[in-house]
């Protein structure tokens, strides 16, 4: 399907990146035309919405009203952390979930707010150029798949076999270093 697992998953605690990638800087992307806004949604505190199609979750309907869909997006070029980046200037990112065939030539992302109110907004920037193709952004009608939270106990087992694997190839690069030095 085209994520590489938790790597596809951005959450919203990363370092600045830039977007050297795309060989553009973030400025040059597009800012959100201050007219791009419908003043009487935001003054009446109501973001329109499109109808929910399906049998959907409830429990999912918020997330699904704070998640967008983009598309058009540059196989090669575009990662989940310079989408995070770009949806920053329009409201707090919880989460990026690239998907869509890696060998195609476009690809498409959901992008989840921790607010309703940045949905309009992120539909502002549909068909502003991102890198070397115009965004086609919209609203999702899903939630984004999301892996499931691990416990401490899990994670301390996680992290342990990660370190037993780090400390056996430790023992392979020794080895191959200085032939018959074994590291156990």
């Amino acid at each position: 399907m085209g994520c590489r697992g938790i790597s596809a998953l951005v959450p919203k605690a990363l370092p600045s990146l830039t977007l050297l990638t795309l060989g553009v800087s973030l400025g040059t992307l597009g800012t959100i035309p201050a007219a791009a806004l419908d003043p009487n949604i935001t003054a009446l505190g109501e973001i329109p919405q499109p109808p929910i199609i399906g049998n959907v979750d409830p429990s999912k309907i918020d997330e699904i009203r704070r998640t967008v869909y983009v598309g058009n997006l540059n196989s090669q070029t575009t990662t989940a952390d310079q989408l995070l980046e770009f949806f920053k200037q329009v409201g707090e990112v919880k989460f990026v979930r690239m998907a869509g065939d890696e060998t195609q030539p476009t690809r498409f992302a959901f992008v989840e707010f921790a607010d309703q109110n940045s949905v309009p907004r992120a539909l502002a920037f549909n068909g502003v150029m991102f890198g070397d193709r115009p965004l086609k952004i919209n609203h999702s009608n899903n939630a984004i798949v999301k892996p499931p939270e691990m416990t401490p106990q899990a994670a301390a087992k996680e992290l342990e076999e990660v370190m037993k694997r780090v400390r056996e190839a430790q023992s392979f690069i020794s080895a191959a270093i200085e032939p018959g030095m074994l590291i156990t």
